[in-house]
C-alpha cells in the first residue's frame, strides 16, 4: 500500500510542477510577440488611427478605422501633437487645424500623458507604507529627498531615516494639523509620487478612515493640509498623483466600481471620464491630452477600446477593434487542446504571487481522449491489465498529457 501511495504522491506533484511549466514553455517556442496595438485619435482627419505588428520581422500596418493604409511619415503627420518633433523636423510646423495655429513650443506645453496600469493600483502590489514628504517649497532648482519619512499608524509618525528614530516634535505637529481638519486615523490610502525627478510636489493625497480626502503638503517645513470635497461615500480605491506644468490635473481617482477620474485644480473638483467596459484590474489605461482633445484609450490582451472627448471631457468619437494580438490562432487551439488546465503563478496586472487553477474548457476533452487512446494502446501492446491500472487511467482522464507522462516516468515497482 505505501509503495502505491508514494507512486500516485509522485505522479500528482510531477503534474502540478508539469501544469505550471510546460505550458509557459509551449508559449515560449510556438507564441510570435505581436506587441499591443497603439490607437489614437487623430484631431486632423476626425477618425482613429492605429498601428499595430501583424507578423514577423516587424511587419506593421498603419490604418485608421474605415481600413484606409498610411505610409509611416503620413501616419505621424496624422497625430502632431504627439510627432511635433518631427512635424519640426519636416518643416510643417506651424500647424494650422480648426482655425487654430500651433508652434512647436505651444504644442509641447499643451501635451501630457496620463497612464494607470493595473499593478499600479495599491491592493495589487505590495508596498511598504513608508513615505518621503518632500519639501515643497525647496528654495532651489530641484527637489531632493529629506531626511525623515513617515508612516500613517494612529497617527502621521515621522522617523529619521539615519537614525531610525521617531521624531516626536515632527510627527505631533503633522499630526495635530490633521486632526484639526478631521482626519480620522489609521489612513485607508496614502498616495503620492515619490520622486524627484518631476518639475514640483503636490505632496500625498491621504484617505482617512471614514473615506474623506486629504491632501497634505511640506511648505518651508510646515504642515499644509486640506480636507478636499470629494465625496467621502464615494469608495476610493486608488490615487495616482501626477504633477505637471500646466497644473491643471492633480492626478486621476479610481473608485471601488472602477469608475475613473481626474483631480482638478479647480478645488478637487472631478471629472468623471467616460469609459465603457473599462475593467481596472485588466486593462492598460492612457490619456492623451492636446490642446484640441482628449483621447482615453484602454485595452486588455484582446480588445482595445477609445474614446475621444473635446476639452471639457465630454465624448465625441468612439471605438474598439480585436488587437492583432488578441486573435485567436491555430497555436491557440492547439493549446487549448493539449492541456486540460494550467496553474497560473503570475500575472502582468498583478505584482503578488498567485496560484490559479485555468481551465481551457471543451476543446481539452480532444487532448484527453488522445491520452487516454494512447495509454490504452501501450497497455495493450505491453500485456497490463487495465483493471489493474485503472487508477492511472482515471488520472489521465482528469489531467490528460500531465497524467500521460507522469504515470509513464513514475512506473510502478515490478
Amino acid at each position: 500500500m505505501l509503495p502505491k501511495l508514494s507512486r500516485y504522491t509522485l505522479i500528482l506533484l510531477a503534474i502540478v510542477i508539469m501544469s505550471v511549466y510546460v505550458p509557459r514553455l509551449y508559449h515560449k517556442v510556438f507564441d510570435k510577440k505581436t506587441g499591443k496595438t497603439q490607437l489614437f485619435f487623430s484631431p486632423v482627419i476626425k477618425k482613429f488611427v492605429f498601428r499595430e505588428m501583424v507578423g514577423e520581422g516587424h511587419q506593421f500596418v498603419t490604418r485608421d478605422e474605415t481600413g484606409k493604409d498610411y505610409d509611416r511619415q503620413t501616419f505621424e503627420t496624422l497625430m502632431p501633437f504627439i510627432y511635433y518633433k518631427n512635424m519640426d523636423l519636416w518643416g510643417k510646423l506651424p500647424l494650422h487645424i480648426d482655425e487654430h495655429v500651433f508652434d512647436k513650443e505651444t504644442m509641447k506645453k499643451n501635451r501630457q500623458v496620463f497612464e494607470l496600469k493595473p499593478h499600479m493600483i495599491a491592493d495589487r502590489s505590495p508596498r511598504i507604507q513608508v513615505f518621503p514628504l518632500l519639501e515643497s517649497q525647496p528654495g532651489r532648482t530641484r527637489l531632493r529627498f529629506p531626511e525623515d519619512a513617515f508612516r500613517m499608524t494612529d497617527r502621521m509618525e515621522f522617523i529619521n531615516v539615519d537614525t531610525n528614530t521617531v521624531n516626536e516634535d515632527l510627527t505631533r505637529q503633522f499630526t495635530d494639523v490633521l486632526e484639526r481638519a478631521g482626519f480620522e486615523f489609521p489612513a485607508q490610502l496614502v498616495a503620492g509620487r515619490v520622486s524627484i525627478l518631476k518639475p514640483f510636489d503636490e505632496g500625498f493625497f491621504m484617505v482617512d478612515a471614514k473615506g474623506a480626502v486629504y491632501h497634505v503638503k511640506r511648505a518651508k517645513g510646515q504642515p499644509i493640509v486640506v480636507k478636499t470635497p470629494i465625496p467621502p461615500d464615494l469608495d476610493v480605491r486608488y490615487i495616482k498623483v501626477a504633477e505637471n506644468k500646466k497644473r491643471e490635473i492633480y492626478g486621476m481617482l479610481l473608485t471601488g466600481d472602477g469608475g475613473l477620474y481626474l483631480i482638478s485644480y479647480d478645488n478637487y473638483r472631478l471629472i468623471k471620464l467616460p469609459l465603457e467596459n473599462y475593467n481596472p484590474n485588466t486593462m492598460d489605461f492612457k490619456l492623451l491630452i492636446n490642446p484640441l482633445c482628449r483621447t482615453a484609450v484602454y485595452s486588455d490582451d484582446h480588445t482595445i477600446y477609445a474614446v475621444a472627448m473635446d476639452t471639457r471631457y465630454r465624448p465625441i468619437a468612439q471605438y474598439q477593434r480585436v488587437m492583432f494580438s488578441g486573435r485567436r490562432t491555430l497555436t491557440d487551439r492547439i493549446y487549448e487542446a493539449i492541456f486540460p488546465f494550467y496553474i497560473k503563478t503570475t500575472d502582468k496586472t498583478s505584482s503578488y504571487l498567485r496560484f490559479d487553477v485555468i481551465r481551457n474548457g471543451p476543446p481539452a476533452l480532444i487532448g484527453i481522449a488522445f491520452s487516454l487512446l494512447f495509454a490504452i494502446v501501450v497497455m495493450y501492446k505491453r500485456k497490463l491489465g487495465q483493471r489493474k491500472h485503472w487508477p492511472d487511467l482515471a488520472i489521465i482522464m482528469f489531467t490528460g498529457l500531465y497524467g500521460l507522462i507522469g504515470v509513464a516516468i513514475v512506473r510502478p515497482e515490478p
